[in-house]
């Protein structure tokens, strides 16, 4: 999935807008499915879903409305919003749209990982991290 090297990251935010704009049309980062928390003068922090091996989102979920096909997806239908996904998350890597109420959940663009094609320090990577 994601081998994200913080250290690299200049909390340019591109990732956050491209991310918005594939899956919005939208040039807001509150809609982006991978953010960066600032941590400084520490490292900053990337967050995004990971596709772990527990997928402790989906044991979470009271709805059904997450399930796995090679990433987490949302059935916007079955989904009652209630954030326990985002909640259950061990890396952070899950937020509430604050438009449409329902988790966002990267999806790494169909496999097209635009995120790390954007990134202009290479702070994020195929690959998973150790």
């Amino acid at each position: 999935m994601f081998a994200l090297q913080p250290s690299k990251c200049t909390e340019c935010r591109i990732c956050m807008e491209i991310c918005s704009i594939t899956h919005t049309g939208l040039n807001t980062t509150k809609r982006s499915r991978i953010w960066v928390e600032e941590d400084w003068p520490e490292t900053p922090a990337i967050r995004v879903c990971l596709a772990c091996e527990t997928r402790e989102c989906i044991e979470a979920c009271p709805t059904g409305a997450l399930s796995w096909n090679g990433w987490v997806r949302v059935d916007s239908k079955a989904c009652n919003s209630c954030g326990l996904c985002e909640e259950a998350c061990p890396v952070g890597g899950i937020r509430m749209d604050p438009a449409t109420h329902l988790p966002m959940i990267c999806d790494t663009c169909q496999g097209e990982f635009q995120c790390r094609q954007w990134c202009p320090t290479k702070a994020i990577e195929r690959g998973f991290n150790k």
